[in-house]
């Protein structure tokens, strides 16, 4: 799609650079959810955090309101997850999560409905079935099970996986590039 708004190479960048930013998150976060380490899975969360809120304010689409859908979901997920920090509710948490994954699907949603990322359509359905998921496991209880536990791991492993060809998938592609229909 041509367009005469100007955009600088800088904005592509920035836009870009979120997704490294959220895949160090999602790094970090995958190792604690192993080790069990609490500090280096809050990292995990706010770093991804970061980085989701960077691609969302600077991401280009066609339609405002997809942007606007988009940075709503990972703003307010921001916000509940800021509220966790006062009310120290497991459940506060997880609609946090849920909200901002729900944004990042969108993100992961555009960039495969543009440029045919095959890993971007897999983590745009990903995301919504693990929150689903997770809010199950939490909601019966079963969060502490080891063998549930192992099973969330491997799947945080392939998102981990995913998302890295991904990011790289993107980081090769040339700046500014118009949607491909």
């Amino acid at each position: 799609m041509k367009t005469d708004i100007y955009y600088p190479k800088i904005y592509d960048i920035i836009y870009r650079s979120g997704y490294a930013i959220g895949y160090v998150g999602i790094v970090l976060f995958v190792f604690s959810y192993l080790f069990y380490d609490l500090p280096v899975f809050s990292a995990g969360i706010l770093i991804f955090y970061l980085g989701s809120l960077t691609s969302g304010i600077f991401l280009l689409v066609w339609k405002r309101e997809i942007k606007i859908f988009i940075l709503s979901c990972i703003i307010l997920g921001i916000l509940i997850g800021v509220g966790d920090i006062f009310l120290k509710n497991p459940e506060v948490l997880i609609i946090s999560i849920g909200l901002v994954l729900t944004g990042v699907a969108g993100l992961y949603g555009k960039e495969a409905h543009c440029f045919h990322f095959i890993e971007g359509w897999i983590l745009m359905w990903l995301f919504p079935i693990l929150i689903f998921a997770n809010l199950l496991i939490y909601g019966l209880g079963l969060q502490s099970n080891g063998i549930i536990h192992f099973i969330f791991f491997v799947i945080y492993a392939i998102l981990m996986l995913l998302a890295l060809s991904f990011l790289i998938k993107k980081t090769r592609q040339p700046s500014m590039q118009f949607c491909q229909d």
